[in-house]
């Protein structure tokens, strides 16, 4: 089994809105393109993302839109799953600063609850891939690296793409 694990911030994975910003319209065609690219080239079989469920993702309209469709899944751990791992309040006071070179961002710091959440991300795609031989996830950035060790620790193939998330905004 393949993995490609691509960062992606997670208010550009949304599908284009009429008020999107040209900074953001720009950001989201680039998420397009590379999936638009990378799906065929890698025959993608399953996409799994990390992503708000209330919300269209680029990765899941493009799944829908694939003839024939690719089986997308959403492996967000939800807040009942949050609560029943004993997590969701060290996630909600996650410690973090502001980016102190340029005050644009904020960087948030990695937390071992994390771990926990990754191995979630893990266990939903594989579950959910269901013998699909390549297979595409996005994560956000601060997952990425992690995930990949963790699946080619169980012997899968895993490549990372950060290309869309120039700004590392963890530590």
């Amino acid at each position: 089994m393949e993995m490609f694990v691509v960062a992606i911030d997670h208010a550009l994975q949304l599908v284009m809105a009429p008020n999107d910003c040209a900074q953001v319209s720009v950001a989201k065609h680039q998420l397009k393109s590379l999936l638009e690219e990378q799906i065929p080239a890698r025959n993608v079989r399953f996409i799994a993302e990390e992503s708000d469920p209330a919300q269209t993702t680029i990765a899941q309209a493009l799944a829908a839109a694939a003839k024939p469709s690719i089986p997308w899944k959403n492996i967000i751990m939800s807040e009942e799953e949050r609560v029943a791992a004993g997590i969701r309040d060290a996630l909600k006071s996650r410690p973090g600063h502001p980016d102190y070179e340029t005050m644009t961002y904020w960087i948030e710091s990695r937390i071992p609850e994390d771990v926990v959440r990754e191995g979630f991300f893990i266990d939903e795609t594989l579950q959910g891939a269901k013998g699909a031989r390549s297979i595409l996830v996005l994560l956000g950035d601060m997952h990425v690296e992690v995930v990949a060790e963790r699946l080619r620790e169980r012997g899968y193939r895993a490549e990372t793409n950060h290309d869309l998330v120039p700004v590392r905004r963890w530590e």
